[in-house]
């Protein structure tokens, strides 16, 4: 499966996937930020820097959704 680099959702745990996520914008309050709006159930809006995003493993079909839940994704390193 293909490496993609992502963030985790503290609450859900799904990892949300930088270039295909809906959820993951530019932050309007600090400059180098990102806004993280976690898909419904989930009530989690969170910041985070790139620095923070790590790679995953996941199939393809799983990235283009943009998201993936635990079980569909493996932490890499």
């Amino acid at each position: 499966m293909p490496i993609h680099v992502g963030i985790m959702c503290r609450m859900c745990r799904k990892v949300h996937f930088i270039a295909t996520s809906h959820g993951i914008k530019p932050s309007k309050l600090a400059a180098g930020m990102y806004r993280l709006t976690c898909n419904p159930p989930c009530p989690a809006v969170g910041e985070f820097r790139k620095e923070g995003m790590r790679p995953y493993r996941v199939s393809d079909d799983v990235f283009k959704i943009g998201y993936a839940k635990e079980g569909e994704y493996e932490l890499v390193g």
